[in-house]
């Protein structure tokens, strides 16, 4: 663990010195980097920050009063962790003006009573700071190779995290990017998890091949002091990113020619139709004009789960799909059948009830529109591109509001959220939502209320007190006293059908511009 300046003045060295501390007893459970000792007036710019500067005076002796305060704002401005003045030789009481502004600035100041050579302290001191570093970075190596050998034996998240709480002593919660609960350790249920996110020690982001790929909690009750923590969680953040890599598989030739058309189709400029037509059939893509084509973008802390969710989405539409890993995610193409009159709706329910059943709580996915099976490749790119726009206003969703937001979604659900977004201002937007509904969006500021987010669910649930109240789990009657109010703010009726549509582009912006 690190030294503190409170547990160094308890060493029987400093002891002898008779310490006393004159001000900053608050900084006292600083951590001391290294202790040194100089009587030079301009030592402040050669210090690196976190040391315990030992000094007989000397250097202050000649300077007036104002040098002395600018001495000691210096070190205070160097981070230093406390400064200790031995008295005896130059000065028989500390002087006024340093007292004084190490007051002011927070900094430690300590008397020693005592002559006691410095070389003793700073030998004792240093020796037990490099001894503890020392011990940091074993225990650090011995997680890490712990943590290899869970790897190599085919570990995945969850066997991860318990190596970690094995040596951090504390819960562990994984979150995906999204917000949503990977795995956890030392937790019992999803409130345990829930309440120690709400009360995280210490939160670390987790990355898999450069990209963002979730966060590691982690609870209270470790051990370890904090930076002994941080590095553990850190270490095990970078076994987590390579677990994902490893626990999706190596792609085969196949799976890369997908792969690369679809990421073709999204990120690059469209195949022509023959291009398109050739690569699609060799991966066994070529669905009848009389079918539909559905795409569909799915995003998670790892590709396996969401790779199965699309595959046994699709499997019981007994039609050729076209699915693959891309940067940013997993994308698809699924067929329907073209007696199916709402193609969109029949993809986003077999979506949905795969991801029920693979149990992927973490994944979140969009639905694009539907496009007829002998589509051109403009088509086909547009509706991937339009489901991935989807996914990524449905993923901060998520984030923000995890417990409610959908994990399923499409883009004719999204329309009004992709429009406005279109252009990428937020100031146009919440200018847009101030103009129609800023007496509300000031009474929700001022008085802590959700009178916005209620006007939208009112609107999108057709004016429906009751479906609406559902919901925003409400009474009825609590729901009416909320329409009073906003009715009241705003000065007119919300059932007006005139100012339905105006209204709910202001609450959509509202809430975009808000997120």
């Amino acid at each position: 663990m690190t030294l503190t300046l409170r547990e160094l003045l308890e060493f029987d060295v400093l002891r002898e010195a008779r310490p006393q501390v004159l001000v900053g007893g608050s900084g006292l459970d600083r951590p001391v980097r290294w202790v040194h000792s100089s009587e030079i007036y301009e030592i402040g710019p050669l210090l690196f920050g976190g040391e315990l500067l030992l000094t007989t005076g000397l250097g202050l002796a000649g300077p007036d009063a104002g040098a002395r305060r600018h001495y000691v704002r210096e070190l205070a401005g160097r981070k230093v962790t406390g400064l200790a003045l031995e008295l005896g030789r130059t000065f028989t009481a500390p002087p006024a003006e340093v007292v004084d502004e190490a007051r002011q600035l927070g900094l430690p100041l300590v008397a020693l009573h005592e002559v006691v050579p410095f070389i003793r302290i700073t030998e004792a001191a240093n020796t037990a700071i490099v001894d503890r570093s020392t011990a940091r970075l074993r225990r650090g190596d011995d997680l890490t190779r712990r943590l290899d050998e869970a790897l190599a034996a085919g570990a995945g998240v969850g066997g991860l995290l318990a190596t970690a709480g094995g040596v951090t002593g504390c819960p562990l919660v994984v979150l995906s990017a999204a917000g949503a609960l990977v795995a956890g350790h030392g937790v019992g249920d999803h409130r345990d998890a829930w309440s120690l996110v709400d009360a995280a020690r210490h939160l670390v982001p987790v990355s898999a091949a450069g990209r963002p790929w979730g966060r590691l909690v982690a609870g209270p009750g470790s051990p370890l002091d904090d930076a002994d923590l941080r590095s553990a969680l850190e270490r095990t953040a970078t076994a987590l990113g390579l677990a994902v890599l490893v626990t999706g598989g190596p792609p085969g030739q196949l799976d890369r020619q997908v792969a690369a058309l679809l990421s073709d189709l999204v990120d690059a400029a469209v195949p022509a139709a023959a291009d398109y037509r050739l690569r699609a059939g060799l991966a066994g893509f070529d669905p009848a004009a009389e079918q539909q084509v559905v795409a569909v973008a799915v995003d998670g802390p790892e590709s396996g789960p969401a790779l199965a969710i699309l595959e046994r989405a699709a499997r019981p539409l007994g039609t050729p799909r076209l699915v693959g890993r891309v940067v940013g995610g997993v994308l698809g193409l699924l067929v329907v059948g073209g007696d199916v009159r709402d193609a969109v709706g029949e993809v986003q329910g077999r979506v949905a009830e795969a991801r029920r059943r693979v149990g992927a709580q973490e994944v979140t996915a969009a639905v694009g529109h539907a496009v007829p099976g002998r589509a051109g490749p403009g088509e086909v790119a547009g509706t991937l591109r339009a489901a991935r726009a989807a996914l990524r206003l449905a993923v901060a969703e998520r984030a923000s509001r995890p417990r409610v937001a959908p994990a399923v979604t499409s883009v004719r659900a999204l329309a009004l959220e992709l429009e406005l977004t279109a252009q990428g201002d937020p100031a146009r937007l919440a200018g847009l939502a101030r103009s129609t509904i800023g007496a509300l969006v000031d009474w929700d500021a001022a008085h802590r209320t959700e009178l916005v987010r209620t006007l939208e669910v009112l609107l999108r649930h057709g004016g429906s007190p009751t479906r609406a109240a559902a919901a925003l789990h409400l009474g009825r009657q609590s729901l009416y006293q909320r329409i009073e109010r906003i009715e009241s703010l705003l000065g007119h009726p919300c059932d007006d059908p005139v100012l339905h549509a105006s209204l709910l582009l202001a609450t959509c912006a509202h809430r975009l511009s808000a997120g």
